[in-house]
């Protein structure tokens, strides 16, 4: 049976994973990590993409962007994925020269304007501290969560990032928005909207609430709130 179309609404942010096949870790050096932000910057210049956030992991790499269309979003992450392959396969990053490097094609969900940005956009910073083997000091140079701390700058050759408006209604000013989004990273994400997001990726859905995500099935025709479960309620009988 043919798989269904990727579900993308332009406009609209999505967070994406791109996984490494199981047991590999590419992306575990300082030098491949360095080069992969650049392969970040360089696919902005080709697609018509926002980039929120970011983060890459050793054996992933995980982005908040929105797209001006689905054919945007497939061609930046693909054309990452293509050229990653292509470096560190031929490096042996993989562990075998030549060997593939990811696992499959990558994993989308939209995500809900607001809170559920915000959530995303923590989602993504938070994984940096999955950043090992690598210096912990050093996450931040492959991340997006200094830049949204105000922790540090950018480091140089960084992709621009656009943060969502959610992120603008923080504060008024830089130092209070940082301080506010500082604030939510040293609490951390419950285990319910975690659980959320990471359900939505893996099912390459949405995520939000139900009124958002009714909208979009009603839009679409994509099933993504879940079924009720147990036997569907029959109407009583009526005698004529």
């Amino acid at each position: 049976m043919a798989r269904q179309p990727r579900f993308c609404r332009p406009g609209f942010a999505h967070l994406v994973q791109l996984q490494a096949i199981a047991g590999s870790l590419p992306l575990a050096g300082a030098a491949q990590r360095t080069q992969c932000v650049g392969w970040l910057r360089d696919g902005l210049d080709a697609a018509t993409i926002r980039l929120h956030a970011y983060a890459i992991l050793p054996a992933s790499i995980r982005l908040l962007l929105t797209p001006a269309s689905a054919a945007a979003l497939s061609s930046y992450v693909q054309t990452l994925a293509r050229r990653s392959s292509r470096v560190l396969s031929r490096a042996g990053a993989c562990g075998t020269a030549g060997a593939a490097l990811w696992a499959g094609r990558f994993r989308s969900a939209v995500v809900q304007p607001g809170d559920w940005e915000l959530a995303a956009m923590l989602w993504v910073d938070l994984s940096a501290d999955a950043a090992a083997p690598a210096p912990p000091a050093d996450a931040g140079a492959w991340s997006s969560r200094g830049a949204h701390c105000g922790d540090s700058p950018s480091p140089a050759g960084a992709p621009g990032l656009w943060p969502p408006a959610a992120y603008w209604d923080l504060g008024n000013t830089p130092f209070a928005r940082e301080a506010a989004y500082r604030q939510r990273v040293e609490q951390g994400l419950d285990a319910a909207t975690r659980s959320a997001l990471d359900a939505a990726l893996r099912r390459g859905t949405a995520v939000g609430d139900a009124g958002f995500l009714r909208q979009l099935e009603q839009e679409s025709g994509r099933r993504l709130l879940p079924v009720q479960r147990g036997r569907t309620q029959r109407s009583p009988a009526v005698d004529i």
